[in-house]
């Protein structure tokens, strides 16, 4: 008959062990604030030896990252979009992909001056919020970050907001940085 094996321990009341952090995602539009979840995330996966993804995700009824809008740029975002004929369709593809790739290329710089010592980035089409959810879950990420942007204005409640639906659907724990 074998010998039962010794009983760990449990951790003691009140002490909390951390989580392992193997991958980090963060979504950037370029914009100031974008940039400070960037520079917050990076920190994080440098410090906890983590890959730290960024994606820059672009559609043709939002804001272009390269202005990455404010409110203006989102109450354009929410307007009816004006049905594309192929050559437009083509241009704004290509128009948006080039900038969505100069912001990730921008991030990255700010993500290793920030620590992160693994950084890969990445671009998408399509919903931001929905995007990055559907990443995390890809990759897998351990955390998604996200600036708090749009959750105070009042255009969340018309438009939604990017931290808002990534918080009640991602698969994986999400920090919202304070970024206004």
């Amino acid at each position: 008959m074998p010998e039962p094996r010794p009983r760990r321990d449990p951790a003691p009341t009140g002490v909390v062990r951390p989580l392992p952090r193997r991958h980090v995602l963060v979504g950037t539009d370029g914009s100031p604030t974008a940039s400070e979840a960037v520079r917050r995330a990076a920190s994080l996966a440098g410090s906890l030896g983590a890959r730290l993804t960024i994606c820059c995700v672009y559609s043709r009824q939002g804001p272009s990252p390269a202005v990455a809008g404010g409110v203006l740029g989102q109450l354009v975002a929410a307007e009816e979009p004006v049905p594309p004929g192929p050559v437009d369709e083509l241009a704004w593809r290509v128009t948006r992909a080039a900038e969505a790739e100069e912001v990730v290329r921008r991030a990255a710089g700010l993500a290793r001056e920030a620590g992160a010592r693994e950084v890969a980035v990445l671009t998408r089409r399509g919903d931001a919020a929905a995007e990055l959810v559907r990443l995390a879950g890809e990759l897998p990420a351990d955390l998604i970050v996200v600036g708090s942007r749009g959750m105070r204005s009042w255009t969340r409640f018309v438009l939604g907001s990017v931290p808002n639906h990534v918080s009640h659907h991602a698969p994986c724990d999400v920090l919202i940085v304070r970024t206004d």
